[in-house]
């Protein structure tokens, strides 16, 4: 079995896109994923499936009937190591990582907070779900966690 994250774009922001974290996690394990958690109240479940990724997008968009970029364990894995260490998202520093939708890759972003407007942030030339690089790596730690 394999150690997925499920990231749906759109969840739980502004008010809009309302989705309560035990109900998607109760509609995960009745679509027959294991060992399921969510992180947050942002739409990021972890869990263990046997299926391909791309068949595991199918089934959740057209469950949940949000958009949603699933990765593995490896390829977060692997993103985490792309980060450079000193990156962070707190007072001093903003970065935050864009998960393309439909394709396995991310975008990058990171900038000094003293350098940017109130409220600015990236602009994405492509559709992704985006999480602050702490988020992303709490969840690659917490996947970690699925193996042991």
């Amino acid at each position: 079995m394999t150690v997925y994250v499920a990231l749906f774009r759109g969840v739980n922001v502004g008010g809009r896109g309302k989705i309560e974290m035990a109900g998607l996690k109760t509609l995960f394990e009745s679509l027959g994923c294991s060992d399921v958690r969510t992180y947050i109240n942002s739409g990021n479940v972890i869990f263990r499936d046997g299926r391909k990724a791309s068949t595991l997008t199918r089934v959740f968009e057209e469950a949940v009937g949000h958009r949603v970029a699933v990765r593995d364990l490896s390829q977060m894995r692997a993103l985490c190591a792309r980060i450079p260490d000193e990156w962070t998202n707190d007072s001093e520093q903003k970065t935050d990582i864009g998960f393309v939708l439909d394709e396995p890759e991310e975008l990058m972003w990171h900038a000094l907070r003293k350098d940017l407007a109130p409220r600015e942030g990236p602009t994405w030339t492509r559709e992704v779900t985006a999480r602050n690089v702490n988020t992303v790596r709490k969840l690659t730690a917490l996947m970690d966690q699925l193996t042991r």
